[in-house]
């Protein structure tokens, strides 16, 4: 996929030190992290998906990150929304404090607002890739539109009570189809139609596990390594301690 950073001629010593266990994964090297550096990412959402995805791919070495959210700490978001430690702060300038602390080789960028529909495709141009942490179905529909119109890669994800799901959209499946939320989900959802973290719960460790595999899938679209989840659905029932992965296709082509 194509990277809007400035590329970087190759790894210094601290680099190299740093990145160590990155670049001797089998496929990754030097060449997937030096991509890394010169990718973007633009997160939505520093709650729960976000405190886990956001650490990652900082430490990993995405060269720029961007942070959207509007909200604000509360001491009921501290169960799951490790990434925080100040009550009462905005969340993406709070993110953001902590993965400059976490890696100085990262350029972080927080948007203190919530997105909206007509700003949503301009900001997305911006960026390589889109991971979209939100825990609301309008603005899931929202943000994968966005990406089909401003032509990003979306690393979408959803997680409440004990179960998660995470899919890679916008990236052509092996029948050459980019896949959208609208193919697994046709219509939006009216709100009291699914289940919030505000009505049954949501298990802080879970989100993490989620987050930390849309952490994972836009690590390997950035640096050209492994399979993405194009064309499948990865399913957690952290319950049962069940994993289950479902096939997708274009709605055309069902």
């Amino acid at each position: 996929m194509p990277v809007s950073g400035v590329p970087v001629a190759g790894l210094d010593e601290v680099q190299r030190e740093r990145y160590l266990r990155n670049t001797s994964v089998v496929g990754l090297g030097e060449q997937g992290q030096l991509r890394l550096l010169a990718s973007s990412v633009l997160v939505i959402g520093a709650g729960g998906l976000g405190s886990a995805a956001l650490p990652y791919l900082a430490a990993a070495g995405v060269g720029r990150i961007g942070i959207v959210d509007g909200d604000v700490v509360e001491l009921k978001n501290m169960q799951r929304q490790v990434l925080h430690t100040d009550l009462g702060r905005n969340k993406a300038e709070s993110a953001a404090e902590r993965l400059r602390l976490l890696n100085p080789d990262v350029r972080v960028e927080a948007l203190e607002q919530y997105l909206s529909a007509d700003q949503a495709p301009d900001l997305f141009a911006g960026y390589d890739l889109v991971v979209d942490c939100c825990d609301t179905f309008d603005a899931k529909f929202m943000i994968s539109d966005a990406c089909r119109r401003a032509g990003r890669p979306l690393v979408w994800a959803t997680a409440v009570g004990m179960q998660g799901q995470c899919s890679v959209f916008g990236v052509p499946d092996r029948h050459g189809d980019r896949l959208w939320l609208r193919d697994l989900i046709p219509e939006e959802p009216h709100p009291d139609d699914y289940p919030r973290a505000t009505e049954i719960g949501v298990l802080g460790a879970m989100v993490g596990q989620i987050g930390s595999l849309q952490a994972t899938e836009a690590i390997k679209l950035l640096a050209g390594v492994g399979q993405p989840l194009v064309g499948r659905v990865m399913v957690l029932d952290a319950l049962t301690a069940r994993w289950s992965v479902l096939p997708l296709r274009s709605r055309g082509q069902r």
